[in-house]
């Protein structure tokens, strides 16, 4: 392992899984288990994104835009072509890789949510302290060929199945040239192996079963499930490798590395060629004297291999940690921190007077602030306690009003009651009076005398009609009353004729 003069870092390597936080530890070429809580706090802490966590994508970008402005350009772009939520803050990263387009430049771009960073990566933050480097799973593979593992002739492509997820990449010439998250995590294919036995299977005894029998599993029940679902998967696979080569003008694979989290499926090999028509090869690389003792996790080799290149390279361009160490001293501008040192030389003595001088300031105004609000506080007070005082008498006063007001207005009705039978009974009897007078000089009688609604019928009978005429003219002619008769009525007999006539009274 070389390791360069920085001593930030020790000679240990810790390479952490960001879902489980089990991590391995490599020093003196021997991996060992790793309590992270108890690493050695100078050592290289590494980790990496799940590929389902990575959005990617190639764009172009004309070539006449200047590289100070790149940056902005390429975010500018892909918000737009891929329709990012304006609201959500995303970690971009770009490369630029080869293209014959003499208008264009082409990149590969990376997106990452800022705040799914922050969440995969706090749990190990917290344990310690530092991570010093966080990629996604696809680029790791990178490592492979900076580290002499695999040649870079021709195109390969992997695929590695994790508990939590699955992926697939392409690498041309020892150039990463695509990736994609599968849809067939350990996990999933376990609850569709489930799904296809009609049984629930323990997941650790699925993956001792995928990694000891595999696809030639001695249960026939369970070797027709498994060829089912991997026969869907190859085909789905094979789909996606369609796609990759007419998208990214592949002719030829040349390779496929198969493996898994848990170790190779046995008898995996055949689908790839019965699939995929290409040489399947074990996805399994040793780096450590110590590598055959137990099965490792490949992706925590892939960590090591690129925390090794990131100590040769010092490359950062795809580095999604948020939880960096501060850059050694040697790596600041010290003519910046000379500058500082002599600023704050000068601040450390005028400071601390013009600290004191305010100090006092506001301590006098805020005494003289603090004694002008207890005296208005003190008449405040009063204040309430008048107004509270006032508002009880004012409560007691409303009572007394309501009382006195409720017998003013009985009184009132009562003397109005009073006054109207006082002024009109006389009226009505004065009315009566005239009208027996002018009966009597017409020789009628009256039969009947009706009070109602404000108004006198009275029923007039007379041998003569003309008589019965005359006493209704005579009354109109007083001018006092509003006259209003029916029709003079004769009797069956003949001898008499009878009026109802009603007298309205102008008193009322």
């Amino acid at each position: 392992m070389s390791i360069t003069e920085d001593r930030r870092y020790s000679s240990q390597i810790v390479s952490i899984d960001p879902s489980s936080l089990v991590s391995y530890a490599y020093s003196k070429n021997e991996i060992k288990l790793n309590k992270l809580e108890k690493s050695d706090k100078n050592a290289f802490f590494i980790s990496y994104l799940y590929a389902r966590d990575m959005i990617s994508a190639t764009i172009d970008i004309s070539r006449n835009i200047p590289d100070s402005d790149l940056k902005d350009a390429i975010e500018i772009k892909v918000y737009d072509e891929l329709a990012l939520d304006t609201s959500v803050e995303y970690t971009i990263t770009y490369s630029e890789t080869d293209s014959k387009d003499t208008k264009n430049r082409s990149f590969n771009v990376f997106i990452v949510d800022a705040a799914l960073i922050d969440a995969k990566l706090s749990p190990i933050k917290e344990k310690t302290r530092y991570i010093d480097y966080v990629t996604p799973a696809p680029f790791l593979i990178k490592a492979l060929y900076s580290k002499n593992l695999l040649e870079p002739d021709g195109t390969h492509c992997f695929v590695y199945f994790q508990k939590n997820d699955a992926f697939l990449a392409i690498y041309k010439g020892g150039e990463y040239i695509y990736s994609k998250s599968l849809h067939y995590s350990l996990k999933e294919i376990n609850e569709k192996f489930c799904e296809l036995i009609g049984e629930r299977i323990d997941e650790e005894d699925f993956y001792k079963l995928l990694v000891n029998e595999g696809l030639r599993a001695t249960n026939s029940q369970h070797q027709q499930s498994l060829m089912q679902l991997f026969g869907e998967i190859f085909l789905y696979i094979n789909d996606v490798l369609v796609f990759c080569k007419r998208s990214y003008n592949i002719d030829y694979i040349d390779k496929i590395f198969l493996g898994s989290e848990i170790g190779t499926f046995s008898g995996i090999d055949e689908y790839g060629r019965s699939y995929l028509g290409l040489e399947s090869f074990e996805f399994n690389f040793s780096i450590a004297i110590n590598s055959k003792e137990w099965y490792i996790d490949q992706i925590h080799i892939l960590m090591m291999l690129s925390a090794q290149l990131s100590f040769e390279n010092h490359d950062d361009r795809l580095n999604f940690s948020i939880f960096k160490r501060p850059p050694p001293l040697k790596y600041r501008p010290v003519g910046q921190l000379l500058a500082i040192l002599a600023a704050s030389l000068i601040v450390s003595l005028v400071y601390p007077a013009y600290q004191f001088a305010y100090h006092s300031f506001l301590s006098l105004q805020t005494a003289q602030n603090t004694n002008a609000y207890n005296t208005l506080l003190q008449k405040t007070s009063k204040i309430r306690q008048d107004i509270a005082a006032l508002k009880i008498e004012k409560e007691k006063v409303d009572v007394l009003l309501k009382d006195e007001t409720a017998k003013f207005e009985f009184r009132k009705k009562l003397l109005s009651e009073i006054y109207r039978k006082k002024i009109s009974y006389p009226m009505k009897a004065a009315m009566l009076l005239e009208i027996f007078q002018l009966s009597n000089q017409s020789g009628s009688k009256v039969e009947n005398i009706v009070f109602k609604n404000q108004q006198l019928t009275v029923s007039i009978q007379n041998r003569s009609e003309k008589k019965i005429t005359e006493f209704i003219q005579d009354l109109t002619e007083l001018k006092k009353y509003k006259i209003n008769t029916d029709k003079i009525a004769q009797d069956d007999t003949g001898k008499l004729y009878s009026s109802n006539i009603s007298i309205g009274l102008h008193d009322e």
